[in-house]
């Protein structure tokens, strides 16, 4: 039985190194600045431009708040994102 317990204690003490790897770790890496806020994304769409705004992140609920707008066709684009963000920054 002595020879037994041997045999599961050394293959246990083998497998623990597979199961548990240490130098595999990396360290996280960001490239963007980690302040909280308004960020805004534009695309251009058929028919017009999306404005996507992400609010700043609820760590209370873990939420992530996104508001999308819509800017049709034919309309001055720089004015209605100035409109848009200052209304969401109003809004916040």
């Amino acid at each position: 039985m002595k020879w037994l317990k041997r045999k599961i204690r050394n293959w246990l003490e083998n497998t623990r190194d597979d199961i548990y790897p240490v130098e595999s770790a990396s360290p996280v890496v960001r490239n963007g600045v980690d302040v909280e806020g308004l960020s805004f994304n534009v695309m251009p769409a058929t028919g017009g431009t999306i404005v996507q705004i992400r609010h700043q992140y609820d760590h209370k609920n873990d939420r992530q708040r996104l508001s999308t707008h819509v800017i049709p066709e034919g309309e001055d684009i720089a004015e209605r994102v100035g409109q848009i963000v200052s209304m969401e920054l109003l809004r916040a």
